[in-house]
């Protein structure tokens, strides 16, 4: 039985994890760990020698202990969970469940909240931190549905295109990408007016599904897959045209260049730096684009599916649909650091940057696992 809501009133209660900024709505903050140097040889009252041999056990004890654990595991969710997003300031997560046509809206014990009706079917979701709004793709009815993350309330559904599939999200450019999987076509709406900007679309790869936007450099990044779940039995095929990532300036709204990664990419994520990880499902790795190019390949699990970044701890998170799997890579080194079981057919991942906690839809389990850092 679905949990009875809360009182509106405590949705923001959460001690020192928000205080209120812009737009009515709180602000981020992060803790930042006290600095180690203030414990040096004769601060605090500790001799160097004390100082040496604290630092040596600490350090042991950080290279016996995994970064991360699966801390548990929730099913208040959906039949068919597909993605994850999390509101950082009100702490929950929002769960899009695919045959439902609903976002399931949990906290971060997993309890459930509500169940919000869209109708259709809902695939990709995304929060805008700054607005408080929950956006998702209606794959069937080809809308972007916006919905208040605070009252629960769907606020817009904006007719876009045929197919709906990946999304992305930028508050600083006031600007929604979704990719047409049918039409090798993505589309911006304008997240102020909720109305879309290019109408026609913009042309890239074969059977777009992710989509992720650099926002500092005006970029968006398309992973063109070559598969169209929406093709007649007679036609339904996997293209092998469907290996490329497309790169799109938000400037001019045209295709600026084409990266080969490998055999059907499905999900992308940006670092800071402008660093692109592409889940490469035919090739079970992780391409990392830099400079316009491939750099490097990075193996997974078995078709790797969601992916998502954690800038503060620097770490790409991979959910490996058929290996049941989620990898934990480090940007620093490029490495796969931990492999972590999670339960079966692992889509969607989201990540905390306030706790560093990553959100697992798991849809053949209707569940989501949560990883947490050590």
């Amino acid at each position: 039985m679905p949990a009875k809501k809360p009182d509106p009133s405590a949705k923001l209660s959460r001690g020192k994890r928000r205080f209120t900024g812009h737009f009515g709505r709180p602000a981020l903050t992060f803790v930042v760990a006290l600095s180690m140097t203030a414990v040096a040889a004769g601060g605090y009252g500790v001799s160097a020698a004390s100082a040496s041999a604290t630092s040596k056990l600490v350090a042991s004890h950080v290279k016996s202990t995994k970064p991360y654990s699966l801390t548990s595991t929730w099913t208040a969710v959906g039949d068919t969970p597909h993605f994850t997003a999390v509101d950082y300031a009100l702490g929950r997560v929002f769960v899009s469940n695919l045959t439902e046509g609903t976002l399931s809206v949990l906290n971060l014990q997993g309890v459930l909240i509500d169940n919000i009706k869209l109708g259709g079917v809902v695939h990709t979701v995304e929060v805008d931190q700054a607005t408080g709004m929950v956006y998702a793709t209606d794959i069937v009815r080809g809308y972007l549905d916006v919905v208040n993350a605070s009252s629960y309330k769907v606020v817009a559904q904006i007719p876009v295109a045929a197919h709906l599939h990946g999304l992305a999200v930028s508050n600083s450019l006031h600007l929604a990408i979704v990719t047409d999987v049918a039409q090798s076509k993505i589309y911006l709406i304008n997240t102020v007016t909720n109305h879309v900007i290019t109408t026609k679309g913009i042309g890239v790869g074969v059977n777009p599904w992710g989509v992720a936007i650099d926002a500092a450099r005006k970029l968006a990044y398309v992973a063109n897959t070559g598969i169209d779940p929406f093709a007649q039995p007679s036609a339904l095929a996997v293209n092998p045209k469907g290996d490329s990532v497309s790169v799109v300036s938000l400037a001019t709204d045209k295709v600026i260049s084409t990266i080969p990664v490998g055999p059907h990419p499905w999900n992308l994520a940006i670092t800071q730096t402008g660093v692109v990880y592409v889940g490469v499902q035919g090739g079970n790795e992780v391409a990392v684009i830099q400079d316009g190019r491939v750099a490097s390949d990075i193996s997974v699990g078995t078709s790797p599916h969601g992916v998502a970044y954690d800038p503060v701890r620097k770490m790409i998170f991979v959910n490996n649909s058929v290996s049941n799997t989620a990898s934990v890579i480090s940007t620093r080194s490029n490495t796969v650091i931990q492999t972590i079981p999670v339960g079966s057919q692992p889509q969607g991942i989201s990540v905390d940057v306030l706790t560093g906690d990553a959100y697992v839809a798991n849809q053949a389990t209707a569940s989501i696992s949560v990883i947490s850092p050590n």
